[in-house]
């Protein structure tokens, strides 16, 4: 009771077009998702719609194998986009633990690797620490690690790689490769997991003995916009704003109080240092306009001091001419 099985004939020419890789999907109805993407609507003929129907495809990559043989076995799928994934031959299980909340992250939402679709979300849980009374959301992802190394798929590095897919995930996480919920449609809030290289994230180790092994998370970008709004909120109330006001009050009184002495006691007593400062300009300013006692005998001393300038130089033009009056004097005149 668990599952159908159908007998289905393929009418020549189309019969050709059934390869070992094709894909069977359920074409009844309107096919209507929404998802990461955005919102999808397929439609199929009108007899699809009133009576049901199958349809099938093969992938682009196998357009060239031969067709497959009567009574060949296939998987219905419940959708195109379901029938048309890629299946991949390697799939390697983790889990991602966030300590955020999850609402809006479904199971088969994708995990996104720069930009590339590299696996899903295979279950979400819940669990809870008895030691730290904490609860945490494991994540179970599948990851394809094929779709990460098929550049070098058929070179000597690819299978290296490959074959050695721990050591791989171990170095991408020592060089700050973490797991992050992001929101992939604003419209209807939905989640996808992102795997991106964080440099400055602490330091981790995958746990390899661990079924499955748990990859190191970081908080999504409105989980850390969170707690830096909580963190500061928490700075700005450890300031002592109470107290930092009664200071700056106190300082304030003793201002006005240095104010008030200096009106009182210093100027009064520069008043009076700037008065006799005035005075003594005032003197000052007095004694030297022209007409002042001052600038007479001034005048007077400096016309006395040019006379005798005068007749020293006349002494000594006379000296010049006649040294020897020095002994015996002025000669008299003989007029």
């Amino acid at each position: 009771g668990k599952g159908v099985t159908m007998h289905v004939f393929v009418n020549a020419p189309y019969d050709k077009y059934v390869q070992i890789d094709t894909r069977f999907w359920q074409a009844s109805g309107i096919d209507v998702s929404l998802d990461t993407n955005g919102v999808k609507i397929n439609t199929q003929s009108l007899v699809a719609i009133l009576i049901g129907g199958l349809a099938f495809e093969s992938p682009d990559d196998t357009a060239d194998e031969p067709p497959a043989a009567a009574n060949t076995t296939f998987d219905l799928f419940s959708d195109k986009a379901e029938a048309m994934k890629r299946h991949d031959r390697i799939i390697d299980r983790y889990v991602l633990n966030f300590k955020e909340s999850v609402r809006g992250l479904t199971v088969g939402a994708p995990v996104d690797f720069l930009g590339i679709v590299v696996g899903e979300v295979a279950a979400i849980h819940t669990s809870f620490d008895p030691v730290t009374k904490q609860f945490s959301i494991p994540v179970d992802i599948k990851l394809y690690p094929e779709r990460i190394t098929s550049r070098f798929a058929s070179g000597p590095i690819g299978g290296r790689v490959t074959n050695d897919r721990q050591k791989l995930a171990q170095a991408l996480v020592d060089h700050g490769l973490r797991a992050q919920l992001r929101t992939g449609n604003l419209l209807t809030g939905q989640l996808y997991v992102a795997l991106d290289f964080f440099p400055n994230a602490p330091k981790a180790k995958v746990d390899w003995s661990s079924d499955p092994p748990a990859l190191p998370t970081v908080a999504g970008g409105l989980q850390s916009l969170q707690d830096s709004v909580t963190t500061l909120i928490a700075k700005l109330n450890k300031i002592p704003f109470e107290a930092i006001g009664k200071d700056a009050h106190q300082t304030l009184r003793d201002a006005d109080a240095l104010l008030k002495r200096l009106d009182s006691e210093v100027a009064p007593q520069a008043t009076q240092t700037l008065a006799a400062a005035k005075s003594a300009l005032d003197s000052a300013n007095n004694a030297l306009q022209p007409d002042s006692a001052l600038s007479q005998n001034t005048g007077d001393a400096m016309k006395e001091l040019a006379r005798t300038a005068a007749a020293f130089r006349t002494l000594a033009d006379y000296l010049e001419r006649h040294p020897e009056a020095l002994i015996r004097g002025k000669l008299e005149d003989k007029k």
